[in-house]
């Protein structure tokens, strides 16, 4: 296990490194010039700045002033000391505006992911315990309701509905204008009453998918010699799925679950923009628009490091629902 975690990691650097690298080609290869409008910001109203000396820094300062391999070399030598530079549009340093706002992401991603694993999983074994019936007909229409909602669209029909019509939820942003006055409990029941609405659409967005995808985990192993067989020998039900089919519908379970934690996080994005939630998502957002390309480039080496993660974990995940994978 020990040297198959080395290779992982290696292998998982070499691609982290090459995805940088094109992000990092695309970025400098972009028409427009974000320094520029940097250098504009840091000139206007202060007599004592040269336009021309500030571009010429900040150049220097990212290596934009070199050929895009080198560039790209020191850059990476940056990253690795956990030298990512200021952002240009919040003006702070990128790690510190990170460690301001990923907490409210891992919060709402963490809730969801778990709303996802207790929703999905028993409506799937359920709908392939009972295939063709009602209940399938009636979890598959579910799914596929949940599949045809875009994030967007879901977050707005959300929104008119508990917000505007019922006016059960607020409608965006993480807090009340009278939060500072609330008691410590009332503060807690506010945040949460705000976070309500962006966690069922982070949820809901992939219900659907990791629905179906048990189902169909679920017929197939149910459908094998082995299930059968404990059939035959008189086993009750319950133990023949909870104990024989579940385990085994776990291990394609387990792959298509390590794409899910980056892509809550990426799809926090507009989750976080429809609610005016100060997460990464919203704050990355933000700053790409505003050529932020110091916080652009932190940003896409979080989701890199976040999903080769994933697949790790993923990889560990096997050997403790298949002991084959610990034999071999």
């Amino acid at each position: 296990m020990t040297k198959f975690l080395i290779r992982r990691l290696i292998f998982g650097l070499i691609v982290i490194l090459l995805g940088m690298m094109v992000v990092y080609t695309v970025i400098r290869s972009m028409p427009a010039d974000y320094v520029k409008g940097m250098a504009r910001r840091l000139v206007a109203g202060n007599q004592l700045l040269k336009f021309e000396d500030v571009y010429q820094q900040l150049l220097e300062d990212y290596g934009l002033d070199k050929g895009i391999i080198p560039g790209y070399a020191q850059w990476v030598g940056n990253a690795v000391q956990g030298k990512f530079g200021n952002s240009w549009h919040y003006n702070m340093p990128v790690t510190q505006k990170f460690s301001d706002v990923i907490w409210w992401s891992v919060l709402m991603s963490s809730i969801s992911l778990i709303l996802e694993v207790i929703i999905c999983i028993p409506l799937g074994i359920l709908a392939a315990r009972k295939q063709y019936s009602k209940t399938d007909y009636g979890v598959t229409i579910f799914a596929l309701i949940t599949l045809s909602f875009p994030t967007f669209f879901l977050a707005a029909i959300l929104k008119f509905v508990f917000a505007l019509q019922l006016r059960w939820l607020p409608l965006v942003y993480l807090r009340s204008a009278t939060h500072q006055f609330m008691t410590p409990m009332g503060k807690v029941v506010d945040i949460a009453r705000h976070l309500i609405m962006p966690i069922i659409t982070l949820a809901f967005v992939h219900v659907g998918a990791l629905t179906r995808y048990t189902r169909t985990n679920m017929l197939d192993v149910l459908n094998t010699d082995y299930i059968r067989t404990a059939r035959a020998k008189g086993l009750p039900e319950k133990v023949v799925i909870n104990k024989h089919a579940f385990r085994n519908t776990l291990i394609p379970l387990v792959t298509y679950m390590s794409y899910l934690l980056p892509a809550i996080f990426t799809g926090a994005m507009i989750t976080e923009t429809m609610f005016s939630i100060p997460g990464i998502g919203k704050i990355s957002f933000d700053a790409m628009i505003m050529g932020d390309i110091p916080f652009a480039m932190f940003y896409t080496l979080f989701i890199q490091l976040l999903t080769q993660l994933s697949l790790i974990l993923a990889d560990i995940m096997y050997a403790a629902v298949d002991p084959r994978v610990r034999v071999n």
